[in-house]
């Protein structure tokens, strides 16, 4: 499969050098079996690809990137390390505290390689053992997890309300309550609470036009609307 066709937040690319493949092999087939889409060289590198360029595009594309290291080749040189580099580059981009570069041991009592890009350095990252089926499954796990969280809020977005919020922090409060009952009444979300608080929303900026009520006062009663509206909006995204 293209990296261009992969759900990124699911591609995790593993880095290896030759004398861990075969462990690296298995582990490979561990994630596609718990649905996960693992990048290894020896399986997703076709014939004429141009592999430098492949690899590259596959770090940078990648939602995780493991680096594994064995008694054997934790202080290998060469393009293992090259790959290392690549992938501390790219954390270096990531947000503070993202969830990047994850060090795999696959012996007990290993430490990790000294080497820097920039300010990170690989030392700085916790490395995990993964060195029986019991730790291998630990991780799988621990990836289902971090994958799931994201999905969930992708969800939660894919609803409109992350649109409806922009709205509401803009003072565009009627656009708000058009998109709701434009885009969510066939879901079922428009209930009665919702159709009352338009309602009422109506009737006080009516009220306001008409100098019924103070701009004072028409602000608090906007306020208290706005407020109990991201509330409804925060109770529908835990449902979901």
């Amino acid at each position: 499969m293209s990296i261009d066709n992969r759900d990124w937040n699911k591609t995790i690319f593993l880095a290896h050098a030759s004398e861990d493949k075969t462990f690296v092999k298995n582990f490979y087939v561990q994630l596609l079996t718990a649905g996960l889409q693992p990048w290894l060289d020896s399986e997703c590198l076709g014939p004429g690809m141009e592999w430098d360029k492949e690899i590259k595009t596959a770090i940078k594309k990648s939602r995780f990137f493991m680096a594994f290291f064995s008694s054997k080749s934790v202080n290998k040189d060469g393009y293992i390390q090259r790959e290392f580099r690549r992938a501390l580059s790219e954390l270096e981009e990531k947000p503070p505290g993202f969830i990047y570069f994850i060090p795999a041991f696959t012996e007990a009592n290993l430490e990790l390689p000294d080497i820097s890009v920039e300010t990170v350095n690989l030392r700085d990252y916790q490395a995990v053992n993964i060195s029986t089926p019991e730790k291998q499954v630990d991780l799988i796990n621990y990836f289902r997890k971090q994958i799931g969280a994201v999905e969930r809020v992708i969800a939660k977005e894919s609803l409109g309300f992350k649109e409806i919020r922009e709205h509401i922090s803009n003072g565009q409060i009627d656009r708000a309550f058009h998109l709701l009952k434009t885009q969510k009444g066939d879901s079922g979300i428009i209930n009665n609470d919702i159709i009352l608080l338009m309602g009422r929303f109506n009737s006080i900026k009516k009220q306001n036009m008409m100098g019924v009520i103070t701009p004072e006062q028409y602000t608090i009663q906007n306020n208290q609307i706005v407020y109990a509206l991201l509330e409804m909006i925060s109770v529908w995204e835990e449902d979901q």
